[in-house]
């Protein structure tokens, strides 16, 4: 990764190559997975942007795919702000993942040819901090995507980041969170547990929990995260999946996913049938849970 020079608090600018294929559109479609989505944005013509946190303050990092490059540039930045914003963009899209071999054995798979072809070039895609990537997993409980997310953008616009002219707001700070009334995070959409569950996580020295479970295994990982407030099995599997990075993890009990794998196969499928699906293509497994939402997100505009 290469970056070009610039003068303090002016755009950088970050130029990636990727290993072929990579599809930075559809990848960045995937992570937004919803127009209610108030973190990521991603444009017509497949520019992806979101607010950052750096020295100066909020900042909005853009990124876009030219040929087999993509560049990102963020606006205020410091030169010194050019390996934070490549880890994080690194972390984001999965930028140092090669997955030719999933790829191969999903187009051998009956059925799912067409989800192989539709998703080349493809990356998983994590939250970036575990505490985000929890209070995804909060919002969307037991709700449709949708309705998850207009929960989170509430949150969002309460306790976000939010860049200088007041258009953008970022994840949701878990320090501003940590000192909220339960009455306010309710009015986000919250239960009164959930409310409190959530600003208990926030509480929490999160950035040195993750670097324990790194540690882990992805048995030991999952029962470490079932100790936090609010974490059922399909929360854990979440957060294995999108903000640890596990890929050999399928979200348990996902309905949601099951739908969508039975739309593709023709065919109804429970959750737990969806589990062991997935199954065959491990140690990559939640890449089936990627590649179905990008089968619906990079389907043809009629």
């Amino acid at each position: 990764m290469e970056a070009t020079p610039t003068a303090e608090w002016q755009p950088l600018h970050l130029s990636v190559r990727p290993a072929a294929p990579f599809d930075f559109a559809l990848t960045a479609r995937v992570l937004r997975r919803s127009t209610r989505n108030v973190i990521d944005h991603v444009d017509e013509d497949g520019t992806w942007s979101r607010v950052v946190v750096l020295r100066q303050g909020p900042a909005l990092v853009r990124g876009h795919q030219h040929g087999d490059t993509v560049t990102f540039e963020v606006a205020p930045a410091h030169a010194g702000d050019r390996r934070t914003i490549a880890a994080l963009v690194t972390r984001l899209f999965s930028l140092d993942i090669e997955l030719g071999s999933f790829f191969r054995r999903l187009r051998r798979e009956p059925g799912l040819a067409e989800v192989a072809r539709r998703c080349a070039g493809l990356r998983p895609q994590r939250f970036a901090t575990l505490f985000e990537t929890l209070a995804n997993g909060l919002a969307c409980q037991q709700l449709s995507l949708d309705s998850g997310l207009m929960r989170l953008g509430r949150l969002c616009e309460r306790f976000g980041p939010r860049t200088a002219d007041g258009w953008r707001v970022g994840p949701p700070d878990p320090e501003r969170i940590a000192h909220a009334p339960v009455s306010i995070l309710r009015q986000a959409g919250f239960s009164n547990r959930r409310a409190t569950e959530l600003r208990e996580l926030a509480r929490l020295p999160l950035d040195r929990f993750e670097a324990e479970l790194t540690a882990l295994s992805d048995d030991d990982a999952r029962a470490r995260l079932l100790e936090l407030p609010g974490v059922g099995p399909w929360t854990a599997d979440y957060v294995l999946l999108r903000g640890l990075g596990r890929l050999d993890v399928f979200p348990s009990g996902d309905v949601g996913a099951a739908r969508t794998l039975g739309r593709i196969l023709g065919r109804t499928i429970a959750p737990a049938r969806a589990g062991r699906i997935a199954a065959r293509f491990s140690p990559f497994r939640g890449l089936l849970y990627f590649c179905m939402l990008g089968w619906v997100l990079g389907a043809p505009s009629h």
